[in-house]
């Protein structure tokens, strides 16, 4: 069992129709086996990444993206995606929309090119940290594949699970205040003519610091 645990810090501006953005990792471990020392730190920290949301969609800046294969810079995009919602510009209770999420990134060192169909609904409005707030809820649903080499052995991934996700939304300011997620993968992995099939599980909770 491996477990990944990261301080983060994201930095909104903005910029007319556009939004900048900075997203700091400061602190990445992994934790294998329930083992208490950490994995070595896969990239020097703190590691940033630039870019802009146009149009709905995330830009990162190519010359703060160097290395795609690399689990920090693909835990801290996959976290950009979920930070930075593609929400429909008025919300009802009666809202349900979807979107899909394409990432590069890596598992263990192999590329992976996964696609995440989301299916979202506003269900209420609730009283958060004595504000307001719009709850939605998103279900996920999961595919990814890849292929690379280990020790000169090709490898072969693919993956298929499930996710979901529930916003809390501050509805004047659009800011998420609150994000919790859950995710459940089944993972094939094929190496020199032997499959191995493996579970991962992950929940992560995000919070607006004010």
């Amino acid at each position: 069992m491996t477990a990944n645990s990261s301080h983060e810090t994201l930095n909104l501006e903005q910029l007319g129709d556009t939004i900048a953005f900075t997203a700091i990792l400061d602190t990445f471990a992994t934790t294998v086996q329930r083992e208490t020392t950490s994995s070595q730190q896969p990239v020097a920290l703190p590691f940033q990444l630039s870019g802009q949301v146009v149009a709905d969609k995330i830009r990162i800046s190519g010359d703060t993206l160097a290395d795609k294969c690399n689990p920090a810079v693909t835990a801290l995009v996959s976290d950009l995606h979920n930070l930075l919602p593609r929400f429909p510009v008025s919300l009802s209770v009666t809202s349900r929309w979807t979107d899909s999420t394409d990432i590069v990134g890596c598992q263990s060192s192999i590329p992976i090119r996964s696609r995440v169909t989301h299916s979202y609904s506003v269900t209420g409005e609730i009283s958060y940290a004595d504000t307001r707030v719009l709850v939605i809820q998103r279900l996920d649903s999961i595919r990814a594949e890849g292929e690379g080499a280990q020790q000169q052995h090709r490898v072969v991934l693919a993956a298929m699970g499930n996710g979901n996700a529930t916003y809390y939304v501050d509805p004047i300011s659009a800011h998420v205040v609150q994000l919790i997620t859950n995710q459940d993968v089944e993972l094939t992995v094929t190496a020199s003519g032997r499959t191995n099939r493996f579970r991962q599980t992950a929940r992560q909770e995000f919070t607006l610091r004010r």
